[in-house]
């Protein structure tokens, strides 16, 4: 029986295996500590945090995370008659800009993408190429034009028409799902088309069960980033504050609220939670398709 043998790497690898360790480690303090840090200030009074954000509490005030659900507040506006929000009310409205803009950018994304890889037609190489464009080349100075395009069509403060401006599907997901339908063969249209079904029927019963993984990962991806979205309710939305805007502008309404910066870190430490929860479990699924996508386009 041979002995295996070993074949030591050169000192050139270790040196560079150390310096990526290194960076990497450098990297995941860069983001472990900014959440430490805040865990550790939500658990003071305020008193301490103005003496010392580094330090320790001398008192670790666990109730201050209960105290989020009744302190944590904005003021509101006369147009819906709501003179405060609170957490929970904020919480709503963070959930339903989440579901129905990712459904909506999803929806169109995958529509889009689907008529663009599988059919022809037309315009179809220059509007590829316009969606590509879009997607790599920022159009700085788009943001007023695109404001005075939702209020000339009612969608400020307006959750029944605001879902039209989500609608585009010229993003990112758009690339992702057309690289998935590019991979798909066309023999099974083609096989299905032959025992008789028409185009619906090919798309939701022979082309979407496979891109299920793809439209999973895709939505995650998009909810962390409309979770986190301030933006959306600061611009078109601002009678209807999510979490992530309240606790922008919560820095306006200290006065309503007792130890108003440990409140503020345990609303952002609570708020991050289902985030956080939400990509650990999904990494690899996120990871796998977001890269299988983008290669096969």
């Amino acid at each position: 029986m041979k002995e295996l043998k070993f074949r030591k790497s050169p000192l050139g690898i270790k040196i560079v295996y150390a310096c990526f360790f290194a960076m990497f480690v450098i990297f995941a303090f860069a983001y472990i500590y900014p959440m430490f840090w805040a865990i550790i200030n939500s658990l003071k009074t305020d008193r301490e945090f103005a003496a010392n954000s580094l330090n320790l509490p001398e008192q670790w005030r666990f109730q201050n995370y209960v105290s989020v659900f009744k302190d944590f507040k904005v003021a509101g506006t006369d147009i819906r008659g709501k003179d405060m929000y609170l957490y929970f009310d904020m919480l709503f409205n963070s959930l339903w800009i989440l579901v129905v803009h990712v459904f909506v950018n999803v929806t169109s994304s995958a529509m889009l993408a689907y008529a663009i890889a599988r059919f022809r037609f037309p315009g179809k190489n220059f509007l590829y190429a316009v969606i590509i464009f879009a997607n790599t080349i920022p159009i700085i100075g788009s943001g007023p034009a695109k404001y005075k395009m939702a209020v000339a069509l009612n969608m400020v403060n307006n959750p029944a028409t605001i879902w039209l401006m989500w609608a585009a599907g010229f993003d990112f997901a758009f690339i992702v799902f057309y690289g998935y339908f590019k991979g798909i063969s066309a023999s099974y249209s083609e096989s299905a088309k032959i025992d008789g079904a028409n185009n619906w029927t090919v798309l939701i019963k022979v082309i979407l069960p496979q891109i299920i993984p793809c439209i999973v990962a895709v939505a995650i991806t998009q909810a962390i980033s409309i979770w986190n979205n301030y933006s959306i309710s600061m611009i078109y939305l601002p009678i209807y504050p999510n979490l992530a805007y309240g606790m922008y502008i919560f820095k306006d309404y200290y006065f309503l609220v007792k130890d108003p910066m440990p409140i503020y870190f345990a609303t952002a430490v609570i708020s991050s939670i289902p985030i956080i929860v939400l990509y650990a479990c999904s990494q690899n699924l996120i990871l796998t398709n977001m890269t299988t996508g983008g290669l096969k386009g």
